[in-house]
């Protein structure tokens, strides 16, 4: 990536995230999408087109600077339009205007478009559509930039299965209370969740690559499963790799004990963590304000609830993160150094940011499951009166 635009990247592809997993609209999530990713790349344009089975072509999904009149243009063939795409491949045309692989040429030229870079956007192994963008003059991209424009494809097929499944579980609902004369509002909203910003100061690029594709593993393991446990265990994984600490865990606010629950850790041996509950108003408490916490000396801080504990484990210090969902702090991502540590803007930025997006799964998993729960409990009652009616006949 171009050093000068890695925190650009990096910013947008979790601007892109938050908006994918805190919205059911699909068309807002495609929409931002393709915004983004043009601002990003500094392109001219971008469109993104899904696949009608059934047609063969590529429909119009959403665009971004892009005149009336060129949209308005004619069908696109998946048959005839820059076709190596279907096969799964990314195609850089150079010059649209002598391409055999481009439809309207000369509408092109009038829109001023000379370059087009085309990147597949696929669902469950299966190209369901493209992602363009367009450049007003002959352009190159690098492979970095060309990962990061496949990265955000990608997101976007991991979305539309995403919101298909909410989709289909809310048609099958819809249709069970419909039998008892309830109607469910037009659209099932997720949770509204829009987060401090994530806003990075200038960093190495190798190390900004290496923070983009954590996150992109991180987003895609989000979208690909409804178990957040597995979420949530890639990404301590993820977190011990990248930061090199001596251990890590993340848990979750239970309000009625006003404890800190844990969910799952690495690097802490067993006694450690059966050393006796750990409660919301005495172990780094600030965190749960929402504010990152470092704590250099996890023995003599007053603010640590088991400073004997942590000699013993040999924890030295101690990073709190606080995990943010629907504007509330659920839980805490912790990092534990055996030296005493300190942790640069950019270091503390990046970690936010992979709280943040756990925060997110566990939210995505639970309004999940709330909506399974809703269709069994319906499902459920539903048959015991058909039953009940039943008997009485």
């Amino acid at each position: 990536m171009v050093e000068h635009k890695t925190t650009e990247y990096l910013r947008t592809f979790f601007d892109v995230n938050q908006t994918i997993f805190s919205s059911l609209s699909l068309k807002e999530i495609l929409k931002v999408l393709v915004k983004k990713t043009v601002s990003a790349l500094g392109a001219k344009a971008g469109s993104l087109r899904l696949l009608d089975e059934q047609t063969k072509r590529l429909e119009l999904a959403a665009s971004q600077n892009l005149s009336k009149k060129y949209l308005n243009k004619g069908p696109l063939s998946s048959d005839q339009s820059i076709p190596e795409v279907m096969e799964g491949k990314v195609v850089l045309v150079k010059n649209a205007h002598n391409d055999s692989r481009i439809q309207y040429r000369t509408e092109k030229i009038k829109e001023g478009i000379n370059t087009i870079l085309s990147v597949p956007v696929v669902a469950k192994d299966k190209v369901i559509g493209v992602l363009r963008l367009y450049s007003g003059e002959p352009r190159d991209f690098s492979d970095e930039e060309i990962e990061f424009v496949s990265a955000l494809a990608e997101m976007g097929g991991l979305a539309i299965v995403n919101a298909k499944i909410y989709e289909d579980e809310g048609i099958r609902l819809s249709s069970l209370l419909k039998q008892v004369g309830i109607d469910l509002p037009e659209e099932r909203k997720g949770p509204k969740q829009r987060l401090r910003p994530f806003t990075m100061e200038p960093v190495d690029p190798s190390k900004s690559l290496e923070y983009f594709r954590v996150l992109h593993d991180v987003a895609r393991t989000i979208l690909s499963t409804l178990d957040s446990r597995c979420v949530i265990e890639m990404l301590i994984e993820k977190v011990l790799a990248i930061m090199k600490v001596k251990a890590c865990s993340l848990r979750l606010v239970n309000e009625t004990t006003r404890e800190l629950e844990m969910i799952a850790s690495k690097g802490l041996s067993e006694s450690y963590l059966k050393k006796g509950p750990v409660h919301m108003e005495k172990s780094i408490r600030e965190t749960l304000k929402g504010v990152p916490v470092l704590i250099l000396d996890a023995i003599a801080d007053p603010r640590i609830e088991y400073p004997h504990e942590n000699a013993r484990e040999g924890i030295a210090s101690i990073l709190s993160l606080p995990i943010i969902a629907g504007k509330r702090v659920i839980g805490i991502l912790r990092l534990y150094s055996k030296e005493t540590r300190q942790y640069s803007g950019e270091e503390v930025a990046f970690l936010s940011a992979v709280a943040e997006l756990a925060g997110l799964a566990i939210i995505n998993a639970r309004l999940y499951e709330k909506t399974k729960y809703d269709l069994s409990f319906w499902k459920n009652t539903l048959e015991y009166l058909d039953a009940r009616d039943a008997q009485r006949k």
